[in-house]
């Protein structure tokens, strides 16, 4: 036993002597001590007050024990245990006081984050509209004094336990017998401990009256304190207060020996119990039932609009802006080929469905790899024009991934001084593809530009190596004396390269291959062999000892994960799901979104971490945020993390929020880089950050709605839109696009969304978009999309999917044995109208040999109801143009009724068109029996797309085509 308490104490040493090293690797050893002494204080104060009050009772209980006890069988049969107790009170005491103080300190201890914010503090200069306390009351200071509450209960609870168990014991309380059942001394005690008690509940039940502010709401289902809890409730915590100071006062008086009757302090405890259960549970009940349900809207409408205000303001949607976007029944497709905001900008890559194509187009050696989800970026650049182009690129970094090693590269000398890197920063054009295949710019393997019209290199990168990343979180040791042959793998020799990387020091050829040195100094010194038994301990490996690859010169390279670095450094932050790499003067990083969160802010809906920010890419290259409840965040801080040398800067971003300012203050004001301070070269590659926009975007379902009667009513509640390309329900995910948007006056790089009514997904309801402006400010910006007949991207994309051209390609791919991938849908507003634009990849199966590469073979789109179903994005915009012109039927009228069976829009046009519309004439019995035939045919496709094999899908399609060929014959037949 005392070997393991040697070995556990001594790991637990080891571990804390191996975090002072990293931490102080990176510079950040403020973190460290304060965590760690904030920690060790908490735990010797409240290990100390526990273990003082347990032993003081128990002794109390101990010198006050009677000297003589009832001769009954219960007290004979304590006999043995007094006497084992008795001669070594002070140690079982002391014993005793020691355990249980522990327990105690190891509880709050784990409440440092709190303490620390307690003692710092700050405000918001936002105050609850109800108790009309500023949020930093709630933020920093109460969630401190509820556990200093909660630890005099359980303080008081060990006490009243303790004591008990010591009068029992010793006969100064006993359960049978003739005469007194108490002593005197016992009486006072224990009355005195449950006087304490009520006291404290007297406390608890005053700060309990704030937690209305943030408690869920039965009846509107937000978060905040309605008007039963903000009249009936409040009442009866104001009663209780002062029930439970006066049933404290009579047993005080009771232990004192004014009457020996158990009724008065019976009665005492009573009048607390029902007052609780009467004006804690019925009387609040009765008040809902009754008052509240049957006036809603009129009752809980004042703090509907608290919820409304306070969410925006702490979700930082207090200044969102709300345009009304006007789309023309329909939208002139010649304005909409001629646009120069956005049409020029438009995405066709899509960075999730690529990564392979980059992966296999751009891997030297099987253990390179690319993120399964890549990232978009812009950059300017000098055009063979001699003109600056803004563009935005799909970008990625080839890491090394441990898990594609081969059993022999897995040997432990070579996987962690071998293959300790990555090497490459890669771009693709966006705009433009390859034969399919994404057109290269930059960290190519090859001069050859092939098709593309933008050069290689353009973005130029001075150190290619990546240590850092979020491929490969395996330790690494680097280093070698002056001298010596490096012999850390880098990459092929007739990879392209920059000048820079070509004459780097510390590199030579051999072979085929180049190998290098890391000269970065990131690393932990593990030259001594006290440090080499020390991380020998750390990570259970004793080759730390044995093996002749390290040297006075290694280092050692671990927390190698981007997010989990960011997360170590600055523990207070919530780390963005995604980070993304850019190019900064020459030097690859990783950029970070970091979140102040809180989940105690007052009048503020709460959401689910996990919940709000899931989408298709979570889990699949974009992690997944933890299970956890916020109702406040705040973007405060731009991470920067050197994908070389691992060095972390945290810059300002939101300079007012208090959260940080208080966070920056507790580790010694330093920690965070000022906002004016960031490099304008880093700040060209901010974007608004993703899981900010999540979360806004899932509240702005609701909270749009800016006056309660209709927040309350939910009329006009909006949804996310489901991802159309996916076979499973999945949240839509966000795009990047640069584009000018109504009312802009330049291009923005922005992140934007779409909505649905709710229990409507086939209408379009509003656009979301969130960019950093000229000035770098966030800005939030909703679209209500008004007149017109736009579909949900869900409606577009069974619009566009049964299409007589797609229907084809679709068929002869299936037929083929070629798998279909749709990108993401995009929805830009152009021009009068609505600009959808879904890309088309085709992935040929080779049968053993895997599946090849993914290859944009068409572009569809869709504008005014038209549809355009090209290989390239300007024949879909030309095929739009041409069937606007014609006076043509749009896709949209003559699949009206026929894609879902769903009710068409309902708001007429209040111009009428000159155009014939389809609803006047009814149509024959052989058309109507036609439509239903393929309407049924398509639900069998759909189904068979979603959990079918390649046949089933093949035989649907096929039934699809032959039910569309009956419904065209049947049309002609008819006249139609």
């Amino acid at each position: 036993m005392g070997a393991i308490v040697l070995l556990s104490v001594l790991g637990w040493l080891v571990g804390l002597r191996t975090d002072y090293l990293w931490y102080d690797s990176v510079g950040f050893t403020s973190v460290f001590a304060t965590m760690m002494w904030t920690r060790l204080g908490l735990f010797g104060v409240f290990t100390l007050a526990m273990a003082a009050w347990t032993g003081l009772n128990l002794y109390l209980a101990f010198r006050f024990r009677p000297d003589t006890w009832p001769a009954t069988s219960e007290q004979e049969g304590l006999e043995r245990y007094r006497e084992l107790i008795s001669p070594r009170a002070g140690w079982w005491i002391g014993g005793v006081a020691v355990i249980v103080g522990i327990f105690a300190g190891m509880s709050a201890q784990s409440r440092w984050e709190t303490w620390l914010l307690f003692r710092q503090s700050g405000t918001f200069d936002h105050a609850d509209p109800v108790l009309h306390m500023d949020a930093g009351f709630y933020v920093f200071r109460l969630p401190f004094w509820q556990f200093l509450i909660g630890f005099g209960f359980a303080a008081v609870v060990v006490g009243i336990l303790a004591s008990l168990s010591a009068y029992y014991l010793y006969g100064a309380l006993r359960f049978s017998g003739q005469g007194d059942r108490m002593t005197n001394v016992a009486r006072i005690h224990l009355s005195v401990l449950v006087a304490l008690f009520l006291g404290l509940k007297a406390v608890a039940y005053y700060f309990d009256r704030f937690d209305f502010t943030t408690q869920d709401n039965q009846v509107t289902g937000i978060v905040g304190g309605g008007y039963t809890e903000m009249t009936a409730l409040m009442n009866a915590k104001n009663a209780l207060i002062w029930v439970s100071v006066i049933a404290a006062l009579v047993i005080l008086v009771f232990s004192w020996g004014f009457t020996r009757s158990l009724a008065l302090p019976a009665a005492a405890l009573g009048l607390v119990v029902v007052t609780a259960i009467a004006a804690g549970g019925i009387y609040p009940a009765v008040v809902r039932n009754f008052q509240v349900e049957p006036n809603r809207p009129q009752r809980e409408g004042p703090y509907a609009q608290h919820t409304i205000d306070g969410t925006r303001y702490a979700y930082g949607m207090e200044d969102l802006e709300t345009t009304t976007y006007p789309v023309a029944s329909q939208p002139n497709a010649e304005t909409m080929a001629a646009d120069q905001s956005t049409v020029p900008f438009v995405r066709l890559i899509d960075p999730f469905v690529v990564s392979d194509a980059f992966t296999q187009a751009q891997q030297p050696r099987s253990f390179y790899d690319f993120n399964e989800k890549l990232d978009i970026d812009r950059y300017t650049y000098t055009d063979e024009n001699g003109q600056e182009v803004t563009q935005d690129f799909v970008v990625g970094l080839r890491e090394l991934n441990p898990s594609q090693l081969t059993d022999e590269q897995q040997d432990w000398t070579v996987a962690h001084t071998v293959y300790t890197h990555g090497w490459g920063f890669v771009s693709a054009s966006t705009t433009e593809s390859d034969s399919g295949a994404p057109c290269f710019t930059s960290g190519v393997l090859s001069d050859d530009p092939g098709n593309c019209r933008i050069g290689n290199d353009i973005i130029n990168v001075e150190k290619p190596q990546i240590y850092y990343g979020l491929l490969n979180n395996e330790y690494a040791i680097v280093g070698v004396p002056d001298g010596d042959t490096p012999r850390e793998y880098d990459r092929p020799i007739d990879v392209a390269v920059s000048d820079e990387d070509s004459t780097e020091e510390d590199a030579e050829e051999i072979g085929a291959d180049r190998y290098t040195t890391y000269e970065g100094d990131g690393g932990i010194d593990i030259g001594s062999v006290g440090r080499r038994l020390l991380y020998a301990w750390e990570f259970q490996e004793p080759r730390f000892l044995l093996s002749d690859q390290i040297n006075d010169e290694s280092q050692l390279l671990y927390n190698r994960n981007v997010r989990e670095r960011v997360q170590k450094v600055a523990p207070f932050l919530t780390v963005e799901a995604d980070p993304y790499p850019a190019v900064v003067d020459g030097e690859i990083v990783w950029i970070v979104d970091g979140y102040t969160t809180t989940n105690d802010f007052p009048y503020s809906d709460r959401v689910n971490l996990a919940d709000a920010t899931n989408d298709t890419y979570s889990g699949q290259g974009v992690a997944n945020q933890p299970n956890e409840e916020i109702n406040y965040i705040r973007s405060s801080v731009k991470a920067v993390v050197n994908a070389y040398d691992g060095s972390v800067k945290l810059y300002e971003f939101d300079d007012e929020d208090p959260i940080l300012k208080a966070w920056n203050a507790i580790y010694g004001g330093d920690l965070i880089t000022p906002k004016e301070e960031t490099p304008e070269a880093l700040e060209a590659h901010f974007r608004y950050p993703q899981d900010l926009f999540k979360i806004q975007r899932s509240l702005l379902q609701r909270f749009h709605v800016d006056e309660s009667r209709t927040f309350i009513e939910g009329s006009e509640a909006w949804a996310t839109p489901e991802d159309p390309s996916q076979n499973s329900p999945v949240t839509q995910p966000a795009y990047y696009v640069y584009a000018t948007y109504p009312e802009q006056t330049q291009p923005y790089f922005q992140l934007t969304s779409t909505f649905t009514p709710r229990n409507r997904e086939n209408a379009l309801a509003s656009l979301m978009s969130g960019y950093y402006d000229e000035n770098g400010d966030p800005q939030l910006q909703l679209y209500d999309v008004v007149g017109g007949d736009d579909q949900s991207v869900r409606q577009i994309h069974q619009i566009i999917t049964s299409t007589s051209e797609v229907v084809t390609t679709l068929r002869d791919a299936t037929q083929a044995g070629t798998t279909v991938e749709w990108g993401n849908l995009l929805a830009l507003p152009v021009g009068d109208g609505i600009l959808y634009l879904e890309p088309m990849y085709l992935r040929r199966q080779a049968g053993g040999q895997g599946e090849d590469l993914p290859r944009l073979t068409n572009v569809a789109i869709s504008y005014g109801g038209y549809v355009g179903f090209a290989p390239t994005f300007e024949e879909a915009v030309a095929m739009v143009v041409d069937k606007y012109v014609s006076g043509a039927p749009s896709e949209a009228e003559q699949n009206e009724g026929e894609t879902d069976g769903e009710t068409p829009s309902e708001t007429p046009s209040e111009t009428p068109s000159e155009t014939p519309t389809t609803e006047a004439p009814a149509d024959p019995p052989e058309v109507e029996a036609a439509i239903t035939k393929v309407l049924e045919a398509q639900a069998a496709y759909e189904e068979a797309q979603a959990s079918g094999s390649n046949e089933q899908e093949g035989a649907a399609l096929d039934a699809l085509l032959a039910a569309l060929d009956e419904l065209e014959a049947a049309r002609q037949a008819a006249g139609q």
